[in-house]
């Protein structure tokens, strides 16, 4: 295994802690938490009553929490229309489209953002061409699809369940959401019939192999689906399911297993405090360690026979 120091040094300066997500901008930090990935961005999202007018430079989806009343929107040169939102209404504004949004209430959704280079490629492996472009559906439409995608479990409420619990949120398992997420929108909203061959079975496993590699040396920084798939040599688009087939849970567990072992041989080992192991292991700071230890293991850092007087 790499070591893990060099590891974590490694990816300081790669992933998405570098990108400028545009829609983090135009959405204020009091609207409520937001994440970047490599892919685009989520935020789960309360406003006051209030107008805004913005040009997007990312494909951005809104999808209703709560149910509102009496909202004003217009896409590019549309007039503007006024509809009522139920739970599940979904908003696409495709990047390079100018909008404007008037709230008469307060609203609560998910913001889901996919940069055009990331819906390019998702849909390179779905219909054999990049050239594709979103279609916007009426404003107040409901997509039950977007809210029971997979396995009847709702995406946005994932994502705001990921944002605001008391873990740091995990940036692979939103980055897995996000595929997800830019697949359906090909799917459903592009004008495309032709039907996308379903993942079948799991990796190859020479594709296993190099993928258990690459996380057992990389598993300190952050990690995303693109890579993991090219690793593999398999798209994004089927990378998730194919994964949990061959090691029977989702990349962003394995990932999380794969930090705690680190971290908890350490403890036993007793030699650094509590608070570099994190540090050593991947996690934000001790108390995210002693956390998802407790969410995930039973346990917390003190109770694997490390030194208590140590940490």
């Amino acid at each position: 295994m790499k070591n893990a120091g060099e590891a974590r040094e490694s990816g300081v300066s790669r992933g998405v802690d570098r990108v400028a997500r545009y829609v983090l901008d135009i959405i204020p930090e009091s609207a409520g938490p937001r994440r970047a990935t490599a892919r685009g961005s989520v935020i789960h999202s309360v406003r006051g009553p209030g107008s805004q007018t913005f040009l997007a430079k990312e494909h951005s989806t809104g999808i209703v929490l709560k149910p509102g009343r009496k909202f004003r929107a217009s896409l590019g040169s549309d007039k503007i229309t006024e509809y009522d939102a139920p739970v599940g209404c979904l908003v696409i504004n495709p990047a390079g489209v100018d909008s404007s949004l008037t709230l008469s209430q307060t609203r609560e959704n998910a913001v889901v953002s996919i940069s055009p280079e990331a819906l390019s490629e998702l849909a390179a492996h779905e219909f054999d061409r990049s050239d594709v472009e979103l279609e916007p559906p009426a404003f107040g439409k409901v997509d039950l699809k977007a809210l029971n995608i997979p396995q009847m479990i709702t995406i946005p409420q994932m994502i705001t369940a990921e944002l605001t619990g008391k873990l740091p949120p995990n940036d692979l398992y939103l980055d897995s959401l996000l595929t997800v997420f830019g697949v359906h929108l090909l799917r459903t909203y592009t004008g495309r019939s032709r039907p996308a061959a379903s993942a079948k079975g799991g990796l190859s496993p020479a594709g296993a192999r190099r993928v258990r590699e690459y996380l057992d040396e990389n598993f300190v920084r952050k990690v995303m689906v693109a890579e993991l798939a090219s690793v593999a040599g398999v798209s994004s688009n089927h990378f998730i399911a194919r994964f949990a087939s061959t090691f029977g849970i989702p990349p962003h567990r394995y990932l999380i297993n794969l930090r705690l072992d680190f971290a908890e041989k350490l403890l036993v080992d007793g030699e650094l405090a509590i608070v570099e192991i994190a540090y050593l292991a991947g996690f934000s700071d001790q108390s995210h360690l002693a956390a998802t230890m407790k969410k995930y293991r039973g346990r917390t850092p003190t109770m694997t026979g490390y030194a208590p007087g140590r940490n």
